[in-house]
């Protein structure tokens, strides 16, 4: 091969690499791109990260509701769902989708994040002062996780009145 058509051959496959690079980053940042940021309903509830404590613990919300996490702390702190929640969002604001198991959002000092629940269920949450972190392996060959002090909490996601049965609107 001549010196040309390599320096041709070393180009196309940088721009391959480029190209290949930019549709990751517009899969990763589009992932949720088509939720609305703010609540069907017009409801806020909002749920008060402190130094030691998380209020409430519990929260009763309606489907289209926002929940939304404030961070009053110094430091950052990490909101993760314990489960795939992502298709039973109405909308969201913060979060990232964490390798197909859970949504995590990092808050920074007196910011917040929110979602808004689409589907009657009950959902908990775990918030930490640091990121969980994972170590070793990538298919399965026994890595480890290490999961920092965590504070709990749970959202009991329910139907609006109006459309309860039995309801008649009132």
């Amino acid at each position: 091969m001549n010196r040309a058509a390599g320096k041709d051959r070393v180009r196309m496959m940088m721009r391959t690499t480029h190209r290949t690079f930019l549709l990751a980053a517009l899969l990763l940042t589009t992932a949720c791109a088509g939720l609305p940021t703010a609540s069907r309903t017009g409801a806020v509830h909002d749920v008060l990260i402190k130094e030691e404590t998380v209020s409430p613990h519990e929260l009763i919300v309606q489907v289209g509701d926002e929940v939304r996490w404030v961070n009053q702390r110094t430091t950052p702190a990490w909101v993760y769902f314990y489960k795939d929640s992502l298709d039973e969002l109405a909308c969201e604001r913060g979060f990232s989708y964490f390798w197909g198991m859970e949504e995590f959002a990092k808050i920074e000092p007196h910011q917040s994040v929110s979602v808004c629940f689409a589907l009657v269920d009950v959902v908990s949450y775990r918030i930490q002062r640091e990121a969980t972190v994972l170590r070793g392996s990538t298919a399965g060959e026994g890595g480890s996780e290490t999961i920092p002090v965590s504070m709990h909490g749970s959202i009991l996601i329910e139907e609006p009145p109006s459309q309860r049965p039995g309801s008649h609107g009132r």
